[in-house]
């Protein structure tokens, strides 16, 4: 009785690792550039909640009368926005703290390192992956994947978030 023997044979195992490594070349390339625009995306995301958090508090300082160049707003979780022309400042207290309470420390899931610019600078939020090799302490506010919050600057003026995807 003869024994038959089953499996690939040489050529056809080198066929397959040289169509893997053609797909591989191609394909890498493409998955690459796919980290900088999910980057770019997280950032114009950010910058999109800062004004719709600013508007959320703009919202409750009209209805508790907070409108002056200085204000407060009590959040209905018990905390307190500072504001001012009733939209949050550029503090912690202010900006940050309406973004849910969220803190951008080493040990948060808050990928973005908050500075506080005093007015009329631009406060920013620099984008840092979490987990990234590149720890919240060292990050630059001026990474050129920021988003820069610049509060009101008088009654009727809207505040501006501004996305900076350069450096992303």
């Amino acid at each position: 009785m003869k024994k038959q023997e089953s499996g690939f044979t040489l050529i056809e195992l080198v066929v397959v690792i040289i169509i893997l490594g053609i797909l591989a070349a191609v394909a890498l390339p493409k998955f690459m550039g796919l980290s900088e625009d999910a980057r770019v995306s997280v950032v114009n995301g950010m910058s999109g909640s800062v004004l719709e958090a600013a508007d959320m508090v703009h919202a409750l300082a009209e209805v508790q009368g907070q409108a002056g160049a200085t204000g407060s707003v009590a959040l209905p979780d018990g905390s307190t926005v500072t504001t001012a022309y009733a939209y949050p400042d550029g503090s912690a207290t202010g900006i940050l703290l309406s973004l849910q309470g969220e803190s951008a420390t080493a040990t948060s899931s808050f990928p973005f390192l908050f500075t506080a610019g005093t007015a009329p600078a631009a406060s920013t939020f620099a984008y840092a992956a979490a987990g990234s090799a590149t720890p919240f302490a060292t990050v630059s506010a001026t990474t050129g994947c920021e988003v820069d919050y610049v509060p009101s600057s008088a009654a009727g003026v809207a505040p501006t978030s501004t996305p900076v995807t350069a450096g992303c």
